[in-house]
């Protein structure tokens, strides 16, 4: 593998990203000559027979364009502090980039992206403009010293607690193809740091999960995939860094059959705990998903000898996956639902066209009296409309009563396994640090982090449960839409028969769903402005995202409140006990922990019911705000499709009192225009075959 500093990965990944940019180039060329083509037909209706309204058309396939030409890999890169993640960073690119240095105060998240000159943008969590400095000195301004920052930990304080991020700009061949990598903070910094790199996950390609051959799997990163990762959605590369470091580790290096003997070991450990992050719809791609990297040793090879073969270090494996994951699948799905997308707006035109023409020699008297007639159906079809928002809100209120109930009824059954499941979160507490004056705010903050860690994990567990129950809430909405959708094409069929005769569906233009009701549930969903992973098709996994991003914010915004209410409220009462009788049996540690737990769970169960009561109302409010994101944009939509329909008909009955229309002439506008709409979906189709 060629690898020369500051050019990136070889001819041959570059080639395959290339061919990407020129079919996105040219799919949003096509989408392009299609908002163009409806831009200027609505320019020449008003000369003509009137506008058809496409405004809405317009905008979807402007909007498709300008997310191919503008569209980015986004690769978000984690695992827990000294795994090697940002090594991993500059292997792939070829260039010392970034600091190798990793630790928790080092936790600037880091935006690689391509520019022409070579800079940094440091942004700010409060209202200080943003600074640019030179690559040289982010290195050495947000790195420190390796003391200060276990001094720091202990604190539970920040290095750069203003600091939200940095945008590194690099001239890089793998950048300029549209990658871009985040680099993110250690997994066991606290939770709110973590909310920052949860933010980065809504709004990437793929997730480079980096793991450490020499502690395998630990609680921390299990905790992670666990809490923040599983169920996601989430494409995963497991990258098992060090793997060189297997063989020195051996009593006996050139020990053939003790090295496979503690590879295959290794590998097992792996396999249990990864494998159920590496199934797709049932199939397993551990293979395609798990990978055994040396980074140092790629970028020492690198920068030695840009030529050198990287075979060994398992980073060409890696990377022929990756490639194939992002130009192949999800570049596929990008491109189908483009068209997919232009379909739709194909299909609006011709219906709207097919509905114009046989209008256009109606007399004004005739096309009046028409119109008025179905003034009733308008009227049936804006009850339609309230109907189903009705609905909607009816299962709004129904499942955030329910789910906020839940939520409260779990918060109060805490108490009963307290005991076990806190053990669990705090396996490196030193409850005798306690009894030590010189130790003690150490080991406040230690238990400290220890709740924060049991919280976060009781509420993934209620959280999945609560989105389960969404999920199928959601279903239930769509169960309801595909009711009003049959009802609304039938009044569509009598708006149509009355305008244009009964013979308009006998003679080849039935009216299906997708263009009776172009604003169907899952279509609605498309329009909005979307780099969730890329979502397309059916966009049920769009909305389970949406409902995931509201609880975990939700989640770590409750663990923060309670963690603060809990050690206001008890931690003082806590840490009285013991210290009452800590002076009989000072250095028991047994005792010690176990009075701690003990009188823990008891103040623990005095605060559950008023942080249930306080909080359930911030879950209910969740809720709802997910319904009501939904029921805003289908019923906008929905409102929209009928105004449309209603408006090209007041502006056809405008332009034939206010000018001649000529019949041929329009009617070959009209047709040329439906014609163009068409031909371009054709040849996108052929472009993608």
């Amino acid at each position: 593998m060629s690898n020369p500093v500051n050019a990136s990965p070889p001819a041959g990944y570059l080639d395959d990203f290339d061919q990407v940019r020129r079919v996105r180039e040219q799919v949003a060329d096509h989408l392009d000559h299609m908002s163009q083509g409806l831009i200027q037909s609505e320019l020449d209706g008003t000369k003509a027979s009137g506008s058809l309204g496409f405004d809405r058309q317009i905008t979807l396939v402007k909007t498709a364009s300008d997310h191919l030409r503008q569209g980015v890999f986004r690769l978000v890169v984690l695992g827990d502090l000294k795994r090697g993640k940002s090594t991993l960073i500059n292997a792939i690119l070829g260039e010392r980039l970034l600091p190798s240095d990793v630790n928790p105060c080092t936790a600037i998240l880091s935006v690689l992206k391509y520019g022409p000159q070579k800079q940094v943008t440091i942004y700010f969590r409060d209202d200080t403009p943003p600074q640019q400095i030179d690559v040289a000195t982010f290195k050495w301004k947000y790195t420190i010293d390796p003391s200060e920052s276990k001094a720091l930990q202990d604190k539970d304080e920040q290095a750069f607690p203003n600091v939200s991020h940095a945008v590194i700009e690099y001239p890089l061949p793998l950048l300029a193809k549209g990658i871009e990598i985040v680099d993110t903070p250690g997994l066991n910094d606290t939770e709110a740091r973590n909310e920052l790199v949860l933010n980065y996950l809504n709004d990437c390609h793929a997730v480079l999960f980096v793991l450490n051959t020499t502690q395998p799997c630990t609680l921390d990163e299990r905790r992670y995939l666990r809490n923040f990762l599983q169920n996601r959605g989430l494409t995963i590369f497991f990258l098992l860094n060090a793997w060189d470091k297997v063989k020195t580790s051996l009593l006996d290096p050139e020990d053939k059959s003790a090295l496979t003997e503690a590879e295959a070991k290794l590998r097992q450990v792996f396999q249990t705990h990864l494998s159920p992050y590496c199934s797709v719809n049932g199939e397993d791609r551990y293979q395609q998903r798990v990978f055994e990297i040396s980074a140092l040793p790629a970028l020492r090879s690198q920068l030695h000898d840009p030529k050198a073969s990287l075979d060994e270090t398992g980073i060409p494996a890696f990377l022929d996956a990756l490639t194939q994951f992002l130009t192949r699948e999800r570049t596929n799905a990008e491109l189908n639902h483009a068209v997919h997308q232009a379909r739709a707006v194909a299909a609006h035109v011709h219906e709207a066209v097919e509905r114009r023409i046989p209008l256009l020699d109606e007399d004004i008297g005739n096309l009046k009296a028409k119109v008025a007639s179905v003034q009733s159906e308008f009227d049936q079809l804006a009850t339609v409309s309230t109907d189903f928002q009705t609905e909607i809100r009816q299962i709004r209120d129904r499942e955030a009563q329910s789910i906020a109930d839940s939520f409260r009824a779990y918060m109060l059954q805490l108490e009963k396994t307290f005991e076990t499941d806190f053990v669990a979160s705090q396996p490196d507490l030193e409850f005798l640090d306690f009894l030590n004056k010189q130790n003690r705010a150490k080991f406040h903050e230690s238990f400290k982090r220890a709740f924060e860690r049991y919280l976060t994990d009781k509420l993934a567990e209620w959280e999945m449960q609560a989105t389960q129950q969404l999920d199928t809430a959601f279903a239930q909405v769509q169960a309801v839409a595909d009711q009003y959708q049959a009802t609304y094409t039938q009044v569509v069929e009598v708006i149509n028969a009355k305008l244009l005769g009964q013979s308009y569906g006998a003679s080849g233009h039935p009216y299906n769903d997708a263009e009776t009701w172009t604003d169907t549930v899952f279509e609605v969903l498309d329009a909005i402005p979307n780099s969730l992973n890329g979502v397309v098709g059916r966009l049920s996994p769009f909305w389970r995202r949406v409902m995931q991003a509201v609880f975990t914010s939700l989640c770590v915004t409750l663990v923060i409140q309670m963690v603060g209410f809990l050690f206001s409220a008890m931690a003082l009462n806590v840490f009285l006990v013991i210290v009452a009788g800590a002076g009989l049996v000072a250095g028991q540690a047994e005792y010690v922990r176990q009075t701690f737990l003990t009188t823990t769970r008891q103040e623990f169960a005095k605060c559950l019911p008023q942080i249930a009561q306080e909080q359930q109302q911030a879950v209910y409010e969740a809720v709802e705000s997910c319904f009501n994101t939904h029921e805003t944009e289908i019923i906008q939509r929905l409102n929209d499709d009928i105004l449309a329909r209603q408006t090209e008909l007041t502006y056809l009955v405008t332009q034939k009192e206010t000018q001649d229309i000529q019949l041929e002439q329009e009617t070959d506008r009209l047709q040329r225009l439906d014609q163009g709409m068409a031909e371009q979906v054709s040849q996108l189709t052929a472009l993608l075959n």
